[in-house]
């Protein structure tokens, strides 16, 4: 029998292992010689041999599971590209000459970190749940009519399909809003043992402020502990444990106006609380560290004052005044030695003064002093691009490097965001060329967007607030500049001089700002978050989209189903729904500088469409009272209380709101709203010239269509001869009939 096996295994053995291709095609045997004997038995045949390409199972299966894995690490890279949170850092990795695997095993790090942080918006009591919800569902209701205007209210209970804009299709869905305001969001609550109570209504947000307020009457012993507790949940574990004047070496190490280092930082968390990162042209991080050190790389006293000064405005102790008993001097003293420290500078090319014009630009915005913030803004604009920090300037790879760059992008995109806020409400080009590439954002950095945001007021923050909810500042602040540079854009379209301005071009500006609507991180939707910094960004966007179709409400839009009319009013009214959340989440006494402006803005438009088609009365009626609740912290509310009472009576407007002040019947309203010679009079509309000739009713032969409450501020470039308009794909509306109708 082994005879037999072992004769078999060498028959096997003489198998020629490759055949010739000839003898396959024949399926013949093959002897496996050069040439084959059957090949050479044969004429004219040419005996070839084919390499053979054999692979275990073993090996192919463990390509495909490589293969694979590559396939997963490229998607993951792509996704995070895809992303607005982690687009930056990859792009580092990647020019970095990182291999994909290493870049997707930090990925996996820094989610797995992420993970155990609290990302989400944590309510401790269901009533607070409901209470918050009830605040925010209006201004979503709101901001969803905006976004899809052709929706109405009820549909807005449904859930929507993809809503298509021309040229555009939208395919995410309108959240899911019931009667009762709860939406589809990421709020999660922790029920209270306590019965629920019935009687309850949106005003139980007030229990952040309003514990504020009932803490007033305690004494001093009792509010330092809450200042230091929120202190070191804003600034950080180095700040809040000190007591007042602990630190007899302070004065005069960043200001001389106090050596109380407890105050300067109660002033300083106030800055960071209610309006950081919006237009901040400065590192948090970085000054903080420098602040605490001493060290004047990232911190310097014309910096640190500028910061007080504009803290102040959200405080009403009396020695956050000049003059501790008249509260529009908060900050005074402040700015005066951040003025005097600016003047004594010989040489203003460095990052702190360009941090610091900006931050003393928007607190003359809230003054009221908008000439005085314009010369501010544009020098810190200025001074950015002569020092280059609009290009990309990493000299190595050293944490050291990396540093210098982050401060850098943050301060050139705090100085950029903040000429385009000015250009836009002034309407102007921006003091930056339109083609030019600009340096990277300030990447995400995870722990500091999972920091939990807290509200802080003089009497510190609660022991146990009812919310907890993630700062998001670092994504806050990129979304911010990436809704800047459509602004940047939407100048040069509507302002520049020798070009030629058509609907198209504008629905195509408009498009954008739907786009980055659409694309903003998740985080930062409303019922996702609602800290100030989120709800001041979603009315800049709708701030942005009236104010570029503001100049065209009396024209329709050739070809386009976009009236530029409702796309006023549905912003405006967006404007009104998100200020009231904020009231009823925050009040309105700590507001970021610029909200004033909106409401504004917002309410001309309310005036507009009340004379016009007596509508949004009650809306212009929200708007006056929440610039009188404004007025204790922003003095151009007052301003704006003026010229909204001017235009309602230089417009003939009956029936509004104004007919019933008494405090207003004893204001000279049209010799407030004069312009003086010390001013730009950006926002003095009563100017005695041909050039203010501008009502809101039908369009005479011969009168200019454009819109414009303020004769001093820019309008578009724009031939308004009738055939022009045509050609540039605007004609005149023709609602003459029907707005008589509805006056009647």
């Amino acid at each position: 029998m082994d005879e037999v096996n072992s004769k078999r295994r060498r028959g096997l053995g003489a198998v020629t292992a490759n055949a010739c291709t000839e003898c396959r095609k024949k399926r013949a045997k093959c002897d496996g010689e050069v040439p084959c004997g059957r090949c050479s038995s044969q004429k004219g045949v040419e005996c070839h041999y084919e390499i053979p390409i054999r692979q275990s199972k073993e090996n192919m299966r463990a390509e495909i599971e490589d293969l694979r894995k590559k396939q997963r690490h490229s998607e993951r890279i792509l996704a995070a590209l895809a992303s607005d949170d982690r687009t930056e850092q990859v792009l580092t990795h990647l020019r970095n000459g990182e291999k994909i695997e290493s870049i997707t095993e930090q990925l996996e790090t820094s989610n797995h970190t992420v993970d155990n942080e609290p990302r989400t918006t944590i309510i401790k009591r269901y009533s607070e749940h409901r209470a918050i919800d009830n605040a925010i569902a209006p201004a979503r209701r709101a901001e969803a009519l905006a976004k899809h205007p052709e929706i109405s209210k009820r549909e807005l209970k449904d859930e929507s399909p993809g809503i298509i804009w021309p040229g555009r299709q939208y395919m995410n869905h309108i959240p899911s809003i019931s009667s009762e305001g709860h939406g589809d969001d990421m709020m999660s609550w922790q029920p209270d043992h306590a019965q629920p109570d019935h009687h309850e209504s949106a005003s139980t947000t007030d229990s952040w402020h309003r514990g504020s307020v009932a803490c007033q009457s305690t004494s001093e012993s009792a509010t330092l502990p809450a200042r230091g507790r929120g202190q070191e949940k804003i600034l950080g574990p180095k700040f809040g444990h000190q007591k007042d004047n602990d630190t007899p070496n302070f004065s005069g190490i960043w200001t001389t106006v106090t050596s109380d280092k407890a105050f300067v930082e109660h002033l300083m968390t106030l800055y960071f609380c209610w309006e950081y990162p919006t237009f901040a042209s400065l590192s948090k991080e970085h000054f903080l560290e420098d602040f605490e050190a001493g060290n004047p790389r990232h911190c310097s006293p014309l910096l640190v004052n500028s910061i007080l000064a504009l803290g102040c405005r959200f405080s009403s102790q009396p020695k956050a005044r000049a003059n501790p008993d008249d509260s529009d001097t908060a900050g005074d003293h402040f700015f005066a030695e951040a003025l005097r420290l600016l003047d004594s500078q010989i040489d203003r090319h460095q990052l702190t003064t360009i941090q610091a014009l900006g931050l003393m630009s928007i607190r003359e915005a809230s003054c009221g002093r908008p000439s005085e913030s314009l010369f501010l803004s544009g020098q810190s604009i200025r001074l950015a691009i002569e020092m280059g920090l609009h290009k990309d300037h990493k000299e190595s790879e050293s944490e050291q490097a990396q540093i210098e760059h982050a401060v850098r992008s943050a301060t050139f995109w705090g100085a950029f965001s903040l000429d385009q806020a000015w250009s836009l409400s002034i309407g102007r080009l921006p003091h930056f060329s339109q083609e030019m590439k600009l340096v990277t954002k300030p990447a995400i950095i995870e722990h500091v967007e999972a920091t939990d945001w807290v509200p802080y007021t003089d009497d510190g923050h609660l022991p146990d607030p009812s919310c907890q909810q993630p700062s998001n500042v670092r994504s806050v602040f990129k979304t911010f500049c990436e809704l800047s540079e459509i602004v940047h854009r939407s100048l040069y379209t509507v302002y520049r001089p020798g070009g030629i301005l058509t609907s198209k071009k504008l629905i195509q500006r408009y498009t954008e700002y739907l786009q980055w609507y659409e694309s903003i991180p998740t985080t930062l939707r409303l019922g996702f978050n609602f800290t100030p910094a989120v709800l001041f960004a979603h009315m800049y966007y709708h701030f942005a989209i009236l104010l570029l179709f503001r100049p065209f409400i009396k024209l329709d839009l050739i070809g386009s189903g976009v009236s530029p009319r409702d796309v006023c009013n549905q912003a405006a009214n967006a404007i009104s729904a998100l200020v009231n959340s904020y009231s009823q989440l925050y009040t309105l006494h700590r507001t970021p500088s610029f909200v004033p402006y909106f409401v504004l803005t917002s309410c001309i438009t309310h005036i507009v469409t009340f004379g016009s088609l007596n509508q949004d009365l009650d809306r212009l009626a929200q708007g006056i009272n929440d610039l009188k609740e404004m007025r204790g912290g922003h003095g151009f509310a007052t301003k704006a209380l003026d010229i909204i009472h001017y235009l309602i009576g230089y417009w003939q407007i009956k029936g509004s709101p104004d007919d019933d002040d008494d405090e207003g019947k004893l204001k000279d309203y049209k010799r407030l709203c004069r312009p003086e010679t010390t001013s730009m009079n950006q926002f003095c509309p009563n100017i005695q010239s041909v050039d203010i000739i501008n009502g809101i009713g039908p369009v005479n032969i011969g009168e200019n269509p454009l819109f414009w409450p303020f004769p001093l501020q820019g309008r578009p470039i724009l031939d308004v001869a009738v055939d022009k308009l045509e050609e540039a794909g605007f004609k005149i509306l023709e609602d003459h009939r029907r707005s008589q109708e509805v006056r009647r």
